[in-house]
């Protein structure tokens, strides 16, 4: 026992140096295991908040070296991320795509201005020790990239700031043009990334602009989002980008291709969905070589990594979800092999962040990751969303705990028996307080969902929905996100508004013609009864005051939401 406490004490205090000179910020949430557990059982260990009250001494990593972004001649494709991406975290996205580029024989080149950019700001503001404030006059907030700010980017000022900032950038693409350029796209930097397109265009207008990305889910709405391109990818591209870039390569342009809208298709194209990658594995996790992975910190010295280890749902029910898609997954070898990987790259630990949809989608599945991660023996700090499942038992929480996951967020978004059964949910109430109740109880911090104003909802189930809150909350960590119902695009309540009594204020037709990616909340309500984005916000302002006086935590997203919508509401 002895022995155990100095070797436990020896690893603590080692990374407390390393936090120390590393500028690296600890909190409970990313320790290490074998640190948490010695804070936690130890009477001589040392407090946890002298730990944070040391490591907070080192607030920021600048100044960091950031290398210099050179376009090369003669490249057959130039591959970006623009800003910004959440975090920032690594391109997950790109970084398969860069995969699929290596095994192609063309010559390409990968770049993310994300990365950049962020580091850019960070440092000006934090060693310069004044807000940053853009030529239009607004003051930009602390962090633009995190949760809570990302409205800032759909302002035209701010994102001609960025474009301004990477305007040598922009001109060596003109200089050295390239003879495609792809352009991932998600809702965050849309807004940059048209910009971006519109700036290419004006000086390069024979440059082969190539898209894809969260917004290009759909053939119908991804052009909606983004308008100008040449070739759009549309979902997965494992099986079908080759043909693509190597005939853009040879200067062609090919149409009509499956998974692929291109501005030389056909006009009477019937459209060809991508053939979907059954067996993940067959395409390498992403390794980044084409960067510096030091450079994924936040300014705080926070280092998250993504891991995806399923595409779709399994479930693809919920009425308000429009990410229905095929459920696929890698084998669990794989992802611990991901996993070790980084783990032997670092100097300090990450944390992994699982991007899956449905992580629990096969219950099995998951637990065999665990298990493979528990074998390596790997300290890993975990984090990801689950579904509620009856599945989900106490050793199953105890399980992915012993494995390293710290961090679990549960999508639960329905809190009352008919809402769940409106929202078409896998689950039930008993289900949720018991997969809550066992995830705390296995010492992971757990974090919840709150889907209002779906069709049907009745101020009853507003009444159950803040009683079953507050009947779980000691064992809910966190609230982290309220959201007022989204008619997106790709749902079923958007699909199918009539079925459930959705009635619109002005001719259905032409506000789906000019609203496909998500109808504005004051175009659309329902009946029986009746809910509008009065009776949403109304419920919202409700659930939360009652929540924050009854001691449920509300995070900082969800506080986000909650301002958003009133300004909305007072306009």
């Amino acid at each position: 026992m002895v022995s155990e406490c100095k070797r436990r004490a020896k690893v603590m205090k080692q990374y407390v140096v390393r936090a120390m000179r590393s500028a690296v910020v600890w909190s409970e949430h990313n320790l290490p295991p074998v640190v948490l557990d010695y804070l936690r059982s130890s009477r001589v260990a040392l407090p946890l908040r002298r730990l944070r009250r040391a490591a907070y001494k080192h607030t920021h990593i600048y100044p960091i070296q950031l290398p210099a972004v050179a376009i090369r001649p003669n490249l057959d494709l130039l591959l970006l991320e623009p800003p910004p991406r959440y975090i920032p975290m690594m391109p997950n996205g790109i970084g398969y795509v860069h995969n699929i580029l290596r095994k192609c024989g063309v010559a390409f080149q990968t770049i993310d201005l994300n990365i950049l950019v962020y580091h850019w700001y960070h440092s000006e503001r934090i060693l310069g020790g004044k807000p940053i404030v853009i030529s239009s006059g607004y003051v930009l907030s602390d962090d633009p990239w995190d949760n809570t700010n990302t409205h800032e980017w759909e302002r035209t000022d701010v994102v001609d700031y960025v474009l301004g900032r990477l305007e040598k950038v922009i001109q060596d693409i003109i200089h050295k043009r390239p003879k495609a350029v792809g352009i991932s796209v998600q809702a965050n930097s849309r807004h940059l990334a048209n910009k971006l397109i519109e700036r290419l265009r004006r000086d390069t207008p024979d440059m082969v602009i190539l898209v894809g990305g969260y917004d290009c889910k759909y053939p119908d709405i991804g052009p909606y989002l983004i308008p100008d391109f040449d070739y759009m990818a549309i979902g997965d591209t494992e099986l079908t980008m080759e043909p693509l870039v190597t005939a853009l390569a040879r200067g062609e342009r090919p149409r009509n291709l499956p998974g692929f809208l291109s501005r030389f298709d056909s006009p009477d194209r019937v459209w060809m969905p991508t053939p979907e990658l059954a067996a993940l594995d067959r395409i390498e996790f992403p390794r980044y070589e084409w960067t510096d992975a030091s450079l994924y910190r936040t300014y705080n010295g926070q280092h998250l990594i993504p891991i995806t280890s399923t595409r779709g749902c399994s479930w693809s029910k919920c009425r308000f979800c429009a990410e229905c898609f095929t459920f696929r997954k890698r084998t669990p070898k794989d992802v611990a092999d991901e996993i070790e990987f980084w783990m032997s790259q670092q100097g300090f630990p990450p944390i992994f962040h699982f991007n899956d949809s449905d992580l629990n989608g096969d219950h099995e599945y998951l637990h065999d990751i665990c298990s493979a991660v528990i074998e390596r023996n790997l300290n890993a700090n975990l984090m990801g969303q689950l579904r509620i499942s009856k599945r989900n038992t106490g050793e199953y929480f105890l399980h992915l705990r012993k494995a390293g996951f710290r961090h679990l967020r549960f999508g639960v978004d329905a809190w009352s028996k008919h809402v769940l059964r409106l929202q078409k949910k896998s689950n039930n109430m008993d289900h949720v307080f018991q997969n809550l109740r066992d995830c705390h109880n296995a010492g992971i911090r757990t974090a919840v969902n709150i889907v209002l104003g779906v069709p049907g909802e009745t101020e009853a189930d507003v009444d159950e929905t803040i009683g079953n809150l507050v009947r779980c909350k000691n064992s809910i960590d966190l609230v982290e996100g309220i959201n007022t119902i989204i008619l997106a695009g790709g749902s079923e309540y958007f699909n199918y508004p009539d079925e459930h009594k959705i009635r619109f204020r002005g001719d259905k037709d032409e506000i789906y013609r000019k609203h496909r990616y998500v109808i504005p909340p004051d175009l659309w309500y329902s009946e029986d009864p009746y809910i509008d984005q009065e009776v949403r916000l109304r419920r919202l302002d409700r659930i939360c005051t009652e929540l924050y006086d009854k001691g449920v935590n509300i995070g900082p997203f969800a506080a986000r939401v909650v301002r958003t919508l009133k300004e909305s509401k007072a306009a």
